[in-house]
């Protein structure tokens, strides 16, 4: 099972993603467990996650969460602006999950 986390500020704005990318993963065949987080509780779920996206408004953050946790979380990118104000959650799925086919070569 692919395991997706969107992290944001407060965790409320990726929640409007969580059910629809679940769902277009879904309808691409492809079983994957999402869930937002506020980026203070990232600790939560890292350890576990195979794609780490950080929402825009946090974007300063990339960074820091590809160092701290590069090394293992295969994905770790920040969110199209455009795709996450829109809730374009399938430009999303897409994007992260090419990169993540390519780093993990599956």
């Amino acid at each position: 099972m692919l395991v997706i986390t969107l992290i944001c500020n407060l965790g409320m704005s990726t929640s409007m993603l969580v059910d629809k990318m679940a769902e277009y993963a879904k309808k691409k065949g492809v079983e994957a467990d999402v869930e937002a987080k506020a980026f203070q509780r990232i600790d939560d779920r890292v350890h576990k996650t195979d794609i780490l996206l950080v929402g825009p408004q946090i974007r300063h953050l990339t960074k820091k969460f590809q160092a701290q946790y590069g090394g293992e979380v295969p994905v770790i990118e920040t969110m199209n602006m455009s795709d996450y104000a829109l809730v374009k959650a399938d430009k999303i799925f897409e994007s992260a999950y090419a990169a993540y086919l390519e780093k993990t070569k599956k």
